[in-house]
């Protein structure tokens, strides 16, 4: 079981990895607009690449678990308001249930 455990932290802190990376490539555009979406999707990014890193390097497992909780509220709340400018931002879904799975896993 433990062995699944690490493959999946594995598996996710990758993901974690390149969902970081695009979304801070994205955000850099957009925050020159100074809107909050591209301000949290950056911080997000930031977030996301910084927890991918820690899961991969098996560092402290709090550490990686308060920051799987983040990602989860952040990506809601960031797919909350595309909700309310009436877009379904299926991305932000997909985040957020990727770090309770991060959360869950560790």
């Amino acid at each position: 079981m433990a062995n699944k455990k690490n493959i999946t932290r594995v598996l996710i802190s990758i993901i974690f990895i390149a969902y970081g990376v695009s979304a801070v490539l994205a955000a850099i555009k957009s925050l020159l607009l100074l809107q909050l979406i591209a301000v949290l999707g950056c911080t997000l990014g930031i977030l996301m690449f910084i927890t991918g890193i820690l899961g991969i390097l098996h560092t402290k497992i709090k550490v990686c678990r308060i920051l799987g909780v983040i990602i989860c509220i952040l990506s809601a709340l960031k797919f909350a308001l595309a909700l309310v400018s009436g877009t379904f931002a299926v991305d932000c879904l997909v985040q957020a249930l990727l770090a309770w799975t991060y959360f869950d896993c560790t």
